[in-house]
């Protein structure tokens, strides 16, 4: 229910961006939506290892959480840069997006195989994924902080 609520607000349809500042803004518009999404991957790994969700409804939270990344990841792909800072931007978030995919499927797939005992663990990067994604937020045009 949670992330069928947060598919819900955070992947509105993104529109071309003609502006930098109109760029910027989707790109914290698909920041936000990873975010919500990691967060909730994170949630769903936490009680799955403490035992506090049955195995299915993890798997399928963690489930929704991938389709949500993959899904904002490939929207703001579409979009269009309008110029070079706008570039710079779109690799930096593109590293943050292409970590939090990769995240959230490897927990998807453990909790797949009935490995939730190892999600908490794995769900570990995360947290410093969401620490960047929010830094991101708060200013997306902030340059040098890429790909570390």
């Amino acid at each position: 229910m949670i992330v069928g609520v947060a598919l819900l607000i955070g992947l509105h349809p993104i529109s071309p961006a003609r502006t930098l500042d109109d760029y910027e803004h989707k790109a914290k518009d698909t920041a936000q939506s990873v975010l919500s999404s990691i967060e909730t991957a994170r949630l769903a790994a936490r009680v799955g290892t403490r035992g506090d969700a049955f195995g299915p409804y993890v798997s399928v939270m963690l489930s929704e959480s991938d389709t949500a990344v993959t899904k904002a990841q490939g929207v703001f792909d579409s979009v269009q840069p309008p110029d070079r800072h706008a570039d710079a931007i779109r690799t930096r978030l593109g590293v943050l997006l292409n970590r939090a995919s990769d995240g959230v499927a490897r927990l998807r797939i453990t909790a797949r195989r009935g490995q939730l005992d190892r999600l908490e663990r794995q769900a570990r990067p995360l947290e410093h994924l969401a620490t960047r994604l929010q830094r991101f937020i708060e200013d997306p045009g902030q340059v040098g902080t890429g790909a570390a």
